[in-house]
């Protein structure tokens, strides 16, 4: 093709004709692809590094974060409220808030958590939620709200002659609230009362209860967890392992559900069967 073309160029011009001018193509400019901007990095929520107190923490990235809205913690609770803030914390991760807030993974307010348990006190009183929660501590008397942080100081009183009574027979009684206070899709939580209803105290405790629908536990907080299919026992920690005649327990967890999450309605106490409250 391109000789032939040539031939005919030759001849024409052998001829004497005019050289007729070769018709150039258009070319189009080449196209580029549109810029792509690079996938931004997705935003990695940071992790509680070390517990200073009960509100207090570090952070992974470095920060230390002061939790607003909450007191320094009291002299009589304070080992126990520190053991709290880390079985909460420690090592989870955690969203700050530009107020001073922080928000566990499932986005419930640790600030509200900690004062509703009785671990700290509120330092604000313009936060109606925080007053709310104070309110139920102390009523309940959980925490610094109950012994040893509410015994006033006595002297001894002076020996008493020896009265010969007949001790009451001592009788193991106990109750159980079981609440759901908030769910989302495949998860849910929960807040759990245990009352002692008997005459003698409760030295040392493990609730137990079977969950009907696959339900499991993730993180739970005033007991230690352990759970054998749908079997779950709550244990107490260092810091509540007594409950008095009486005098109720609060403890709670965040955990896995499907669609169906039916409450336990039998659970045990040390293996004595508890009435539902």
């Amino acid at each position: 093709m391109v000789a032939t073309v040539a031939l005919i160029g030759a001849a024409s011009a052998c001829g004497g004709g005019e050289p007729q001018p070769r018709s150039l193509a258009t070319t189009e400019p080449p196209e580029f692809p549109a810029v792509v901007e690079p996938p931004k990095a997705r935003d990695v929520s940071p992790t509680v590094r070390k517990v200073v107190d009960v509100r207090t923490v570090q952070l992974s990235d470095g920060q230390e974060i002061k939790v607003k809205g909450l007191a320094a913690p009291d002299e009589c609770w304070s080992d126990a409220a520190t053991t709290f803030a880390q079985t909460m914390l420690l090592d989870k991760p955690v969203d700050t808030t530009p107020a001073g807030s922080l928000r566990l993974a499932d986005g419930t307010d640790y600030a509200v958590i900690a004062v509703e348990l009785g671990m700290v006190r509120s330092e604000t009183t313009d936060d109606p939620v925080l007053q709310e929660a104070e309110k139920t501590a102390s009523a309940k008397h959980l925490g610094r709200w109950g012994p040893p942080c509410t015994q006033p100081a006595t002297r001894a009183p002076a020996p008493a002659p020896p009265v010969r009574t007949t001790a009451p027979k001592p009788i193991t009684g106990c109750s159980v609230a079981y609440r759901v206070t908030n769910t989302w899709p495949g998860g849910f939580r929960t807040d759990v009362t245990i009352g002692n209803t008997g005459n003698t105290e409760i030295n040392g405790w493990t609730l137990k209860w079977t969950f009907a629908n696959g339900q499991t536990v993730s993180e739970m907080w005033n007991a230690t967890p352990k759970q054998t299919g749908g079997d779950v026992f709550a244990t107490a920690v260092s810091y509540n392992q007594v409950i008095r005649p009486g005098e109720t327990l609060l403890m709670g967890f965040t955990g896995g559900s499907g669609n169906t999450n039916t409450d336990p309605r039998a659970f045990t106490l040390n293996g004595h069967t508890c009435t539902l409250a």
